[in-house]
């Protein structure tokens, strides 16, 4: 058959006999009344990203159930057109497209419009109540927090989830995800508990306002999730989240803690220290260290007797759960020098993928001495990160060099990113700085110091003050810093099942990374 001259949706009118649309199917779901489907209900986006209602009804499932499929494209020729009658379109036009009898639908394979469609609107609309209100709109953001499944609803259509999303403004909005979308996030949740970064695309979301402030809500079968999909829309997110607004540090730079600030950084860790905690008991609702209280018991049986046992309590009164969290002491390198950060619990469950209470208990059935670190850290040494470093006023007012990991990231294009950035720099630099000599010029070797650069201006620190590479200076700052919040177990047992002590005048050479070619 002869197909005549495209059509698109915003000039549906002018379709005739010959001409034909090419569509994608965005969204594809059976209306039901009375236990009973009615119709085959679609959203549809044509190649200029136009969407539109489609349907099909029940008299005509036969010709179009087998072919149509979310996430198709097909081209349609000789569609009819009905009129939108229960008040609300989903895409906001006053006519939807329908499928009957005399219609024909052709898988298309050049559909050349977008993939997903996908129409954001902005956090702050929804919140103030400007964004569509008799249409649907898509959010984008990753979960800072989210209440259990609620189930207590005999239908299943009205179990939900609560969730409150951020974006790259820190803007948070609630949300409210209905029926088989709610039991869908509450599984990836509760199968993927070490992904602390989770970004999510809600498709065909609903304005609703509670308490005089916008949030967004599903809409029965319409709508749609990606969660943690491998799609640009939630990768973008992703690496720009992670670099933020930070500025891009080489490890020469930041040996000092001059001012509090959180930048970014790419190097290897290189080495774990031993003889120092790699976890700590923490409370599990707040997070903050618990402590040991004394707590005297008394015998019901023998009133006399009295005895006294050590019990641990955070130091939030409101607090009474504890559980192991993770506070890595690591070593990290560039090509600049070596600095002590602090890998805390989050980012290191995530990157060991176990507890630190589990490997607490493959470490205590061991029989080996908390002073040296489990073997199973070993996977975190000479592997390549980008990390979001904070330098916390604590640093500054004491002078501490170790800081803080907040974010990290193995992700190559974020990796590489970055570091064609500091090539870039470090190129800019050489050529800016560049003083020729005069012939009765010497050159000075650098030998105890280390060039911090801010801006335009080069100023000398001396290391002793911040040896980046002097890992008995970041041992030192260490344990000091670790002292105050928790004992140091000063233990040095030795273990087949753990990783050789290592004494700070006799430290493993730290490997400097190759170059790529």
């Amino acid at each position: 058959m002869e197909i005549g001259n495209k059509v698109y949706l915003n000039n549906i009118e002018q379709i005739d006999e010959k001409s034909h649309i090419k569509v994608r199917v965005l969204k594809i779901w059976n209306f039901v009344r009375n236990n009973k489907v009615c119709s085959i209900e679609m959203i549809i986006m044509d190649e200029e990203g136009t969407q539109y209602q489609a349907r099909v009804f029940n008299q005509n499932f036969s010709r179009f159930r087998h072919l149509l499929k979310e996430d198709e494209s097909y081209i349609v020729i000789k569609p009819n057109m009905a009129a939108v009658t229960n008040g609300f379109s989903y895409t906001g036009h006053k006519q939807t497209l329908t499928l009957d009898w005399k219609s024909i639908l052709k898988k298309c394979d050049d559909f050349s419009g977008p993939v997903n469609g996908f129409m954001f609107v902005d956090f702050n609309c929804i919140i103030e109540q400007t964004c569509p209100r008799d249409t649907f709109f898509d959010v984008i953001g990753h979960i800072v927090s989210f209440r259990p499944l609620e189930t207590s609803n005999p239908a299943p259509s009205k179990h939900y989830i609560k969730l409150t999303l951020s974006n790259l403004d820190s803007v948070h909005l609630k949300v409210t995800i209905f029926g088989s979308q709610a039991y869908q996030i509450s599984e990836y949740l509760k199968n993927n508990p070490t992904v602390n970064f989770v970004v999510i695309v809600m498709q065909f979301f609903k304005l609703n306002i509670w308490n005089g402030l916008g949030e967004a809500k599903s809409h029965f079968e319409v709508t749609k999730l990606f969660i943690n999909s491998d799609i640009y829309e939630i990768m973008s997110l992703k690496i720009n989240d992670f670099k933020g607004n930070f500025p891009l540090k080489t490890v020469c730079e930041i040996t000092e803690p001059i001012k509090e600030m959180k930048f970014l950084l790419v190097a290897f860790i290189v080495n774990i220290r031993q003889n120092l905690p790699w976890y700590y008991e923490a409370c599990k609702k707040c997070g903050k260290k618990i402590i040991p209280v004394p707590k005297t018991n008394h015998s019901y049986t023998k009133p006399e007797g009295i005895s006294e046992t050590m019990v641990v309590e955070c130091t939030n009164a409101q607090c009474k759960k504890s559980e192991f969290q993770y506070i890595i002491p690591i070593n990290v390198q560039d090509c600049t020098g070596t600095i002590g950060l602090t890998l805390f619990d989050r980012e290191a469950r995530r990157l060991l993928n176990i507890s630190a209470y589990e490997l607490k208990k493959i470490d205590d059935a061991a029989g080996d001495s908390d002073a040296l670190f489990p073997m199973q850290l070993n996977v975190l040494k000479n592997r390549k990160f980008a990390f979001v470093v904070d330098i916390t006023e604590y640093n500054v007012n004491n002078y501490n060099n170790i800081y803080t990991v907040l974010r990290v990231t193995e992700d190559m294009s974020i990796v590489s990113e970055l570091e064609s950035k500091i090539e870039l720099m470090s190129i800019q630099s050489v050529s800016l700085n560049q003083v020729a000599l005069e012939s009765n010029d010497v050159v000075q070797p650098v030998q105890k110091d280390v060039i911090s650069q801010t801006d335009e201006s080069f100023t000398p620190s001396t290391v002793d003050k911040s040896t980046a590479t002097s890992p008995s200076k970041i041992s030192c700052d260490l344990k000091r810093n670790l002292q105050e919040i928790y004992d140091v177990d000063s233990g040095y047992d030795l273990s087949s099942t753990k990783a050789k002590r290592i004494s700070t005048a006799e430290e493993t050479p730290l490997l400097i990374p190759k170059k790529e070619k």
